[in-house]
């Protein structure tokens, strides 16, 4: 019997320390990550705009290639995004929707997972004959949620670098022939 009300005080003191941990939680957190490709801002912002071409670069294709796409609309259209499922749990179903277009230069969206939304953006910064792309990620959680914003970074910071770096690639690859039109 005393192992047992051991382990329901132990199990109550954690409850307890996640709740008053995440009182302290930062309610708004943004994971950011950049990098500079060496091509011309238009061919990096194709690759980006057309959510087709995502799965060219982006770091939840690659852990389960199998996962069912269904993209909708084109990047003129009011709406215009995809939607995903997959068995692997890392990947989950969810759905991106781009929510504005600033030129050639910001791109900001709105991603649901398991129904909750997040927005998020790309910058691009013509540099010479370099890109300078940020992708940023804003979370913003409510109590007692909120605690999760400790560990958004390290979940999901590794996952922006390796797309960056395969968006470096497949951009840095890209004929400059294509570099005038959006391409699939």
């Amino acid at each position: 019997m005393k192992i047992l009300k051991g382990f329901i005080y132990f199990v109550l003191i954690m409850v307890a320390s996640a709740l008053l941990a995440a009182v302290f939680a930062p309610a708004q957190k943004t994971v950011s990550r950049h990098i500079e490709i060496n091509a011309s801002q238009k061919i990096v912002f194709n690759q980006i705009a057309n959510f087709e071409n995502w799965k060219n670069w982006d770091a939840w294709f690659t852990k389960d290639t199998l996962q069912i796409r269904t993209y909708y609309g084109t990047i003129n259209d009011k709406v215009y995004g995809y939607t995903w499922s997959s068995e692997n749990k890392d990947v989950g179903a969810g759905k991106l929707e781009m929510n504005a277009v600033t030129g050639m230069d910001q791109l900001s969206y709105t991603f649901y997972f398991e129904d909750r939304p997040n927005k998020g953006s790309f910058s691009l910064r013509a540099l010479a004959d370099k890109t300078k792309v940020v992708w940023q990620m804003y979370s913003d959680l409510d109590y007692p949620f909120k605690i999760l914003n400790y560990f958004i970074d390290p979940m999901v910071g590794p996952d922006f670098e390796e797309g960056l770096k395969n968006l470096k690639t497949v951009s840095e690859n890209m004929p400059i022939a294509l570099e005038g039109e959006i391409q699939g």
